[in-house]
């Protein structure tokens, strides 16, 4: 016979989904059909606990008992103080879910076999359930699955009756169940023989529960069971003081009687079995207080002890222990009423740990150094959820980014011992980007935080023909790992080989001297075409722009010194067009040059393309400047003013290039073109001997004022810096 497959709805019953009005945080419980999650009830803003149960189509006929409203409302009203009151009782799609206040001290079950319990704990709380049994009883309510497992207990350690999944009312049926209801060592004889169940079921269930808690376990360690025992011969309940020989003989007597097979037999009621208890051990009804309604809800003041506590121990395991998630929300909630200050690491710390509200006390714990520390000791755990939940707080974060050396190494190291290790491939991408993020790049070649197997896994991974692949080659050049990159050149596939080697190249800015010649040539071609046709929309702006920069002030100039005197002449108009295009494409194409080699080629030494940019890009601009003086003004160049100018305005060009600020760039463009303007032509009729002498970039007429010739100078000059410096040529990816 199969085991019978749990309901569709258990399995959509995760951390953080929604059921109601009600966010699951984590699964508490788990017994028979049935599952116990806390949630945070979002109407209330409080910590509940929630019990569902899986209707089974044979127990039809008692789902429709428990849906009669009198049943109902029976459950829901109850009200002692010692009873974990039903908030709320519903069915969901053949499922019957219970929701009661959440109570953070545990189980009495977890209590017995955390440590012994002392007579006085054993009196009170047997004393605190009694009142509560016998409350149920009053109101026709048998509980019908009274075991240690029930019993839920606060901070102070009073203890509180739970879990009515079960309970019946009496005026509704009181015929038996199959074993397969309730918990078989704590069970009677007469639920066993399917016979009527009384309230004297649960008297026999308080005499195994007061045995429990007296000797530490159930009879027998839970083997065997009692009423089985008891159907088939005279067997009574096994003497407590096996366990415990200070304990007095009547104790087993009155347990015998209170277990006794024949339900006449057993006291009338819980209450007089711990008059009886109370009597033996000479303990005075009035030190045994019973507690007043809602005392199940969490007090400030014990919620604080809790805290303290808990930062304790933490601090003394390093920084290991858990909370729990419950616990944890339960304190978060209450943590404007709580003094949070002191315990700001360890809230930091439980918050990554389960990812509930890590933003806000990321937030809180202010300093660099700090979150650093508790991220670090979180990364020791080896968990891969927590480890990326750190990378990615740490990522995020602009102080962690801009620290002036990075991570430390121990982060570092064993963040990358986690990703090469995982087999989580979002995970070891998410921590590829991270180290990236966070360490600072490496000055030289080497393996100075790589061992050969990290060397050798993150050269495979490089050879993986895709995205993956490309961060992780990043990464070697990132960390300028010489032995992955021995691993990679062992690729069989040489077209991933060197896609991988130039992304290394890129990381980097160079390459192990290993690399052979030929495959270096073959990147360096491979990465000059890669720059020159990446974001190709940018390049065909940036060149169209510059040209228009440059016709527009070519035009400007032959515009303002043509000789016919009519403004809007067609000639004027025609001729001053034909030179701004022919001047100005050669002309913007040597800014576009410049700016290309500067911005595209960022990786490359900055001196060496200043030099390459300045050169080539005043090369271009002398060509431009010879075109328009032979072809428009008929009078070939001397001197070396143009050549000087034109070297002024690449060099300026070039420079700019290397600043973030586009207004900075175009301003010192600008004022270079000026200059180049200005000085040229002071210099040409300060000091040449004649009109051919010292060509300056345009002529002017020598009646012009100086003011004039400025007025034009900064036109040209605006029209060429700021047109020119435009659009960005930089790569995204940089």
């Amino acid at each position: 016979m199969t085991a019978a497959r749990p309901h569709p709805l258990f399995n959509a019953l995760t951390p953080g989904s929604s059921f109601h009005q009600y966010k699951l945080l984590e699964q508490i419980g788990v017994g028979g059909q049935g599952v116990v999650w806390s949630a945070l009830d979002q109407k209330q803003n409080q910590i509940q606990a929630i019990k569902f149960n899986e209707i089974e189509e044979s127990d039809q006929g008692e789902a429709d008992d428990l849906r009669d409203e009198h049943q109902l409302e029976k459950l829901v009203k109850l009200q002692h103080a010692h009873i974990l009151p039903v908030l709320e009782y519903g069915f969901d799609n053949q499922i019957r879910f219970t929701v009661s206040p959440y109570l953070p001290g545990g189980t009495l079950t977890q209590k017995i076999r955390l440590t012994p319990l002392t007579i006085h704990e054993i009196v009170r709380c047997g004393t605190e359930i009694a009142a509560a049994l016998d409350y149920l009883h009053d109101q026709d309510i048998i509980h019908r699955d009274l075991k240690s497992a029930n019993i839920l207990l606060d901070l102070r350690h009073s203890c509180y009756l739970a879990d009515f999944g079960l309970a019946r009312s009496i005026s509704t049926s009181t015929m038996a169940f199959h074993t397969g209801h309730g918990t078989p060592p704590y069970a009677p004889p007469e639920q066993i023989q399917m016979k009527a169940i009384t309230p004297k079921s649960d008297i026999y269930s308080f005499g195994i529960l007061l045995y429990e808690m007296f000797t530490g376990q159930l009879p027998w360690n839970g083997k065997r069971q009692l009423s089985m025992e008891q159907l088939n011969s005279n067997q009574e309940l096994p003497d407590p003081r096996e366990f415990n020989e200070s304990l007095p003989s009547l104790l087993a007597d009155i347990l015998r009687r209170v277990t006794s097979a024949d339900p006449n037999l057993r006291p009338p009621s819980t209450g007089e079995v711990m008059r009886a208890i109370r009597h033996i051990f000479n303990i005075p009804a009035d030190s045994v207080p019973i507690g007043k309604i809602d005392g199940w809800l969490v007090r400030d003041e014990d919620l604080e002890e809790l805290l303290k506590r808990a930062f304790a121990q933490w601090k003394s395991t390093d920084e290991t222990y858990n909370l729990g998630l419950t616990k944890f929300a339960l304190v978060n909630l209450e943590r404007k009423k709580l003094n949070t200050d002191l315990f700001s690491h360890f809230m930091l710390s439980q918050a990554l740990t389960y990812g509930y509200n890590d933003d806000r006390w990321w937030r809180v714990v202010r300093n660099p150094s700090e979150r650093l520390a508790v991220s670090s000791k979180l990364l020791r755990k080896h968990n891969e959820v927590i480890t990326g939940r750190v990378v990615a707080h740490l990522a995020d974060d602009p102080n962690m980014r801009s620290l002036s050396d990075g991570l430390p190494e121990g982060m570092t190291t064993a963040l990358l011992d986690t990703g090469v290790k995982t087999e989580n491939v979002f995970l070891r991408r998410e921590i590829f980007d991270g180290l990236r993020t966070l360490t600072r790049p490496h000055s030289a070649w080497g393996d100075r935080l790589i061992d050969a197997e990290h060397a050798k896994r993150l050269g495979a991974f490089a050879r993986e023909d895709s995205e993956f692949g490309d961060t992780t080659a990043e990464l070697i050049g990132h960390l300028r790992s010489a032995s992955a990159v021995r691993v990679l050149l062992k690729q069989a596939d040489e077209e991933r080989k060197i896609a991988a080697l130039l992304l290394i190249q890129r990381a980097a800015g160079s390459l192990p001297t290993f690399v052979p010649s030929n495959i270096r040539f073959r990147l360096t071609t491979e990465w000059i075409v890669q720059r020159l046709i990446q974001e190709p929309v940018s390049l065909v702006g940036a060149y169209a722009l510059a040209f228009l920069g440059a016709t527009l002030g070519v035009g400007l100039q032959a515009f303002v010194t043509y000789r016919l005197p009519s403004l809007l002449d067609t000639a004027r108009i025609t001729d001053s067009l034909q030179q701004g295009l022919i001047v100005g494409a050669i002309f913007g194409l040597g800014i576009f040059i410049i700016r290309v080699v500067m911005e595209r080629f960022r990786a490359t030494n900055a001196v060496l393309r200043l030099l390459v940019g300045t050169v080539v890009g005043s090369i271009v601009l002398n060509i431009a400047m010879l075109i328009f003086h032979l072809l428009f003004l008929s009078t070939p160049p001397s001197g070396l003013l143009i050549t000087a100018a034109c070297l002024l305005i690449a060099l300026t060009f070039a420079v700019s290039s290397l600043l973030r600020w586009r207004l900075v760039r175009m301003l010192l463009t600008s004022l270079s073109v000026f200059t180049a303007i200005m000085g040229t032509w002071l210099i040409h009729t300060s000091y040449a001997d004649s009109f051919m002498d010292l060509t300056p970039i345009f002529r002017y007429d020598y009646a012009w004022s100086l003011t004039d010739i400025s007025i034009t100078a900064v036109g040209i000059a605006l029209l060429i810096g700021v047109f020119g410096n435009l659009v960005n040529l930089s790569i995204v990816e940089e």
